[in-house]
């Protein structure tokens, strides 16, 4: 009987600790669906959330998803581009 009490514990604790993992992902996944697509690849953008003057830029990829700006991966106001909707 305490085998199979021990056996419904760890498969229990399993569950709960895959769901806390896949959390932050179904997060992501929100965040990136809010974001508008863009309209030609290469388009640049700003992410809503500029803090202290400096923006997160966002370029469109070739598979229709938005990325970090690799060469400028930042922007100081007002010379950003246009927020991200």
């Amino acid at each position: 009987m305490r085998s199979i009490a021990r056996v419904l514990l760890v498969g229990a604790v399993a569950v709960t600790a895959i769901a806390i993992s896949a959390a932050p992902s179904e997060a992501a996944k929100k965040k990136q669906a809010k974001m508008a697509s863009g309209t030609y690849y290469g388009q640049l953008c700003t992410t809503p959330s500029v803090t202290a003057g400096v923006g997160s830029i966002m370029i469109w990829g070739y598979d229709n998803k938005w990325y970090q700006a690799a060469v400028t991966p930042a922007c100081v106001q007002p010379w950003c581009p246009v927020v991200c909707m």
